[in-house]
């Protein structure tokens, strides 16, 4: 932050909308929508995409398990009149509906008046990084994404051919250490079916590959390498690293306050509450490149907080809206996904359970709304205001707010501020997931506070 001034920040998680909310005027509701209206700036993740059935063809992907993210342009009208200002739209869901969706999606987010950043017609758009002009002064945003699959990743224009429209990615490359007895099996695995590639790495190791049958035709393997033990490690695409540099430093130079979101689903096994290996070299390296925050998402879940440079690295800020199960334009592919009986595609409506994954999973439901002072000099302080979107943040999550009478129980999903149980356990869990890190947070009166 270059100016001499005084900024109220403030940062929403991931929001997977699908209804409006704007006739809703319960006090634990109007209170969150108070945060993020008394802000200077306010940026929130768009876990979704909008479009109608006049902006899309088909689904463009329909080869894993997952919900297929599209809702009504109207909702981008209820997230802005609910005072948020900045939206990061790259996600391993942007590209659900191919080039139309993704494109249908930035357009009518700009029409409703959102700065958004993170996908493009081409590399270079998806790339750069937007801004928007505050009366405290001027923002900028980068926004990238982890874990998609290549077709989804935006390209430069080349041989007269167009750029590919896509999301802004930042690959990744993992590494799987083994024994010795391990490795010798894994060699001898490859040999006798003949589907070994003898590679060496970055750093002179010898390195076990596998080209499987099914991925002949791309540069996708698995990489073992011998260790003393067993472990899974990742690192950032070099290229996409660099490039993304590039755009953080540009912001920096541009703007008063930088910050840089990234989007992650994929991680070094099981989802668990510690950041991976990328994501930190990522986070740390963008505020090295001139970054002011770091905002994780996309394991939809609260993580640690670092503190780095005096910066705030939030390695996962959770869910904001929690709609997928209200999501009404569900291709053919999701059913099969889900094995659903297809050859009955025409009885199958998006009532249909289970087409969601990640539901029961109770950090799924409660996560902070971000409130940040800072000034010329810096942060001075981060307070998290507890928050929950129709479920107990306990073990067994029972549904307080429902939506429905059917057999399967519908989770409302709109955020309400956390009664003082579900604070303390929102609180607590950000609380010991930060002090490994070297954050402590003080707890006191259902809120969180970080002092610098």
């Amino acid at each position: 932050m270059s100016q001499n001034r005084e900024w109220k920040v403030v940062l929403a998680g991931e929001c997977m909308i699908s209804r409006p909310f704007s006739v809703y005027e319960e006090p634990e509701f109007l209170g969150v929508l108070d945060l993020l209206r008394n802000s200077d700036v306010t940026y929130a993740h768009l876990e979704m995409n909008f479009g109608d059935a006049d902006d899309l063809d088909w689904a463009s992907r329909g080869d894993w398990v997952a919900s297929y993210m599209i809702a009504e342009p109207k909702l981008a009208d209820e997230l802005k009149s609910a005072g948020i200002d900045l939206l990061s739209l790259a996600h391993n869901h942007s590209f659900d509906f191919g080039s139309l969706g993704l494109l249908a999606t930035i357009r009518h987010c700009r029409e409703a008046g959102f700065a958004c950043a993170g996908t493009g017609r081409d590399l270079e758009e998806a790339r750069d990084p937007v801004y928007l002009e505050t009366r405290k002064g001027r923002v900028g945003l980068v926004s990238v994404s982890s874990g998609n699959k290549a077709y989804e990743w935006a390209s430069h224009p080349k041989a007269q051919l167009l750029g590919r429209p896509g999301v802004n990615p930042l690959r990744v490359t993992m590494k799987y250490q083994v024994d010795d007895s391990a490795a010798e099996q894994l060699q001898r695995v490859a040999s006798l079916l003949g589907i070994g590639v003898k590679r060496e790495s970055d750093e002179g190791e010898e390195e076990i590959a596998f080209n499987f049958p099914g991925d002949q035709s791309t540069r996708t393997s698995a990489r073992f390498i011998r260790g003393e033990n067993f472990e899974v490690s990742s690192e950032c695409h070099p290229r996409d690293l660099e490039g993304n540099l590039r755009s953080i430093d540009e912001a920096a130079t541009m703007a008063d306050l930088v910050m840089v979101a990234h989007h992650f689903n994929i991680s070094e096994g099981p989802r668990s509450d510690n950041p991976p290996g990328f994501a930190r070299q990522f986070a740390k390296a963008a505020i090295d490149a001139g970054a002011d925050i770091y905002i994780g998402h996309g394991w939809h879940k609260t993580l640690g907080v670092e503190i780095y440079r005096g910066k705030p690295i939030f390695y996962g800020i959770g869910n904001f809206i929690a709609q997928s199960e209200f999501v009404r334009r569900v291709p053919y592919d999701s059913y099969e996904a889900w094995d659903h009986d297809v050859d009955r595609l025409p009885t199958l409506t998006p009532a249909a359970y289970p087409l969601d994954p990640g539901l029961d999973l109770a950090p799924w439901w409660s996560s902070a709304v971000i409130e940040m002072a800072c000034d010329g000099e810096g942060l001075r302080e981060i307070r998290f205001h507890p928050i929950e979107m129709g479920r107990q943040a306990t073990s067994g999550g029972t549904i307080t707010r429902r939506t429905g009478k059917g057999s399967h129980a519908l989770t409302e999903g709109r955020p309400f501020l956390a009664d003082r149980e579900t604070a303390e356990i929102v609180l607590n869990r950000l609380k010991t997931l930060s002090a490994p890190l070297g954050t402590m947070i003080d707890i006191e009166d259902g809120i969180g506070t970080i002092r610098l």
